[in-house]
């Protein structure tokens, strides 16, 4: 610790250092003077995930910190990330925990590392739940539940706050882990009936303040969320994953500012941030006599509970290959057109429950509501569907080209808003049906009713006749 002091010290005299990141705004406060302590000129530039590309290009980087793993694979694809220095704490920390990398080593070089780790859980207030006379919700697939739409409908009040996707890389993550635990369109037919009733906000941090002001009854956020705002949790049953906070070298940074902030990312800002409920990178950090045992007890105890969790370690590169696709599909489609969303979904719940549609047409329509969207590429004027494998082979023109994205986007914007309208006459078309077959059917019981009555009208003045003349 003393030559990392050290060298610190010397290294502040002589430059000034810029850090790019995505944590939150107490998540920055609490590191801003860890690292002044050791870089008195440093600067911590937040910023969104779209931008991140524009900001490296134009220079004064020199490190990268926070934000989900996909982001910083994609910008490793397209050549903005250089490889980290290899200092002593790189080199010690471990390669794995578990069965999860914590290095992303590319030809023998680390090209990012985790400092921190974050699960997906599903955060409520047991205060607002008991008050709103709700149980937990305990998976990905409750979270779209009808029930959920039901509450709506009761209330008024949406009962889930989802950060935007294109606003927060960890929901991001999080909404692509549906459809890896569901599969493509299954997953897209929960994703739609969760936006459905879900109150969007612009950041991870403002899920956390909707679910703790009581406003939204659930949240998906990743777990020190929870903890900082007092809140319970659950892991999601049907599946979770670890959020990797990353750090990482950008191309064109100063190697020496890039060398110290590796330095003190991997060792104090770890053990300060503990503090913030942040499980380190190296979980041995917890350990330290520096940190807060209080908190490191509960970061020990939810590590453990998370290693117990189903989590399904998807590998950054996958994600990383349809992120872009599918974040712009998620917000043209879902976030754009959510008020035609949220009242066709509960016109659908609400004739399932006032048994106007059978249950195999409400899942129909459940299904055609969330399908993939079929729609016009802009660029080659071809009818495609909004397919895994289609969200993979736009992914690379929709980051890198701004204008055709512009155009793909309305593109599929329309085509939902079609899609809704489709879905919204055939709803109307299965109640008619069903009304008119319910209205012939009470005709022709009435009828048939009138029928047994007459008949036994009949049979009871014959036997009435029968009687009178027997007493003759």
């Amino acid at each position: 610790m003393r030559l990392l002091l050290g060298f610190l010290l010397l290294t502040a005299v002589v430059f000034s250092a810029s850090v790019l990141t995505r944590a939150d705004q107490a998540s920055i406060d609490a590191a801003l003077p860890i690292l002044q302590r050791y870089l008195p000129d440093v600067r911590i530039i937040p910023a969104d995930p779209t931008q991140w590309r524009l900001l490296i290009d134009r220079g004064g980087v020199d490190f990268l910190w926070a934000g989900a793993p996909v982001l910083y694979e994609a910008l490793l694809k397209e050549g903005y990330l250089e490889p980290m220095p290899d200092v002593p704490e790189l080199r010690q920390l471990p390669d794995k925990l578990g069965n999860i990398p914590i290095k992303r080593v590319v030809n023998g070089s680390v090209y990012y590392v985790v400092y921190g780790m974050l699960g997906y859980v599903i955060g409520y207030s047991q205060e607002a739940l008991d008050k709103a006379g709700v149980k937990p919700v305990c998976s990905w697939r409750d979270l779209a539940s009808p029930e959920l739409a039901r509450y709506f409908l009761k209330t008024g009040v949406k009962p889930v706050a989802i950060a935007r996707p294109t606003k927060s890389t960890s929901s991001a993550a999080m909404m692509q882990l549906v459809t890896e635990i569901y599969g493509w369109e299954e997953g897209w037919r929960y994703l739609t009936s969760m936006a459905a009733v879900a109150r969007f906000v612009d950041s991870s941090g403002a899920v956390r303040d909707t679910v703790k002001r009581g406003e939204a009854l659930f949240g998906p956020m990743v777990d020190y969320y929870v903890f900082i705002a007092g809140l319970q949790y659950c892991i999601p049953t049907d599946g979770t994953d670890i959020l990797f906070d990353p750090v990482a070298v950008p191309k064109g940074a100063n190697k020496t500012a890039a060398t110290a902030l590796t330095r003190v990312f991997l060792t104090e800002i770890p053990k300060g941030l503990v503090d913030r409920y942040i499980l380190p990178g190296n979980p041995a950090l917890l350990d330290s006599p520096d940190v807060n045992k209080t908190r490191a007890a509960v970061l020990k105890q939810h590590l453990s509970r998370l290693m117990e969790a189903k989590i399904l370690a998807i590998p950054p590169e996958k994600s990383a290959s349809y992120y872009y696709s599918f974040i712009y599909y998620y917000e043209a489609t879902l976030v754009d057109l959510q008020d035609q969303l949220t009242s066709l979904w509960g016109q659908i719940v609400d004739a399932y429950y006032s048994g106007k549609i059978s249950q195999r047409q409400f899942e129909e329509l459940w299904r055609l509501l969330g399908a993939p969207v079929n729609y016009t590429d802009p660029a080659t004027g071809e009818v495609k569907t909004f397919t895994y494998q289609e969200a993979v082979a736009v992914n690379g023109k929709v980051a890198s080209d701004p204008t055709y994205r512009d155009r793909l986007y309305q593109a599929w914007r329309e085509a939902a808003s079609r899609k809704y309208q489709q879905v919204k006459t055939l709803l109307n078309q299965y109640i008619q049906q069903n009304t008119q077959q319910t209205t012939t059917t009470t005709a022709a019981a009435k009828a048939d009713l009138m029928y047994v009555a007459a008949a036994l009208a009949v049979i009871l003045a014959v036997v009435a006749i029968f009687i009178i003349l027997k007493r003759r």
